[in-house]
């Protein structure tokens, strides 16, 4: 999304008469033109595991403490004006994490517009951690992750549409894509599964 003329101006989220989406989301743009716009840890926040932390936002990403990100009219900001915590905030546009997630849960392959294949963390992973990351890490997208993972199931499933085994991922440094497009998700710079078993064929588009 390009956004021409757009007249850059300081956003202030103070209350008064003003239109809620005036006072109340902002579409942020990068200094620059560049792409990802860095950002300190204690502006956008949000409750997740221990070492975790937001360090960049994308350009044009648009972030709102009222109302539906991905509807509002947001007005343009080079900054966040304030600390803002994405478990009380809605997102639309993409977000940069740092951190290293282990964890055991459910490898599944499900070919579709979004991906191939995907890892599906234990309830133990989000022990502590806020609606944001409880909404967004629960399937992870491993296909452009590195080094590459390629998983070769039983010869009984070699020929299903879907299946799933249980494994252990060690996942770092994500990309959280929120959006209505298939390529909305969650993606691990670097993945590493291991301890796969308990095969079974699944239902594709099920749960």
């Amino acid at each position: 999304m390009v956004l021409r003329g757009a007249l850059f101006l300081p956003l202030f989220w103070a209350a008064s008469p003003q239109p809620a989406a005036a006072q109340d989301c902002l579409r942020l743009i990068c200094e620059q033109g560049s792409e990802h716009c860095s950002i300190k840890p204690a502006r956008l926040t949000a409750r997740m595991p221990s070492g975790f932390a937001v360090t960049s936002v994308r350009g044009n990403t648009l972030i709102a403490t009222l109302g539906d990100a991905a509807t509002a009219n947001c007005p343009v900001a080079e900054r966040l004006p304030k600390g803002v915590s994405l478990d009380h905030a809605s997102l639309y546009g993409s977000v940069e994490i740092s951190g290293q997630l282990l964890a055991t849960g459910t490898l599944r392959f499900e070919p579709n517009d979004g991906g191939e294949l995907e890892f599906r963390p234990g309830m133990e992973a989000f022990k502590g951690t806020g609606p944001f990351f409880r909404a967004n890490f629960r399937r992870i997208k491993l296909d452009s992750a590195q080094p590459a993972i390629n998983v070769v199931p039983p010869r009984t499933l070699a020929g299903a549409d879907c299946w799933q085994a249980q494994a252990t991922a060690q996942l770092s440094d994500f990309s959280v894509l929120v959006g209505d497009s298939s390529a909305a998700g969650t993606y691990p710079r670097r993945a590493r599964i291991t301890a796969i078993h308990g095969f079974a064929r699944c239902t594709w588009g099920g749960p």
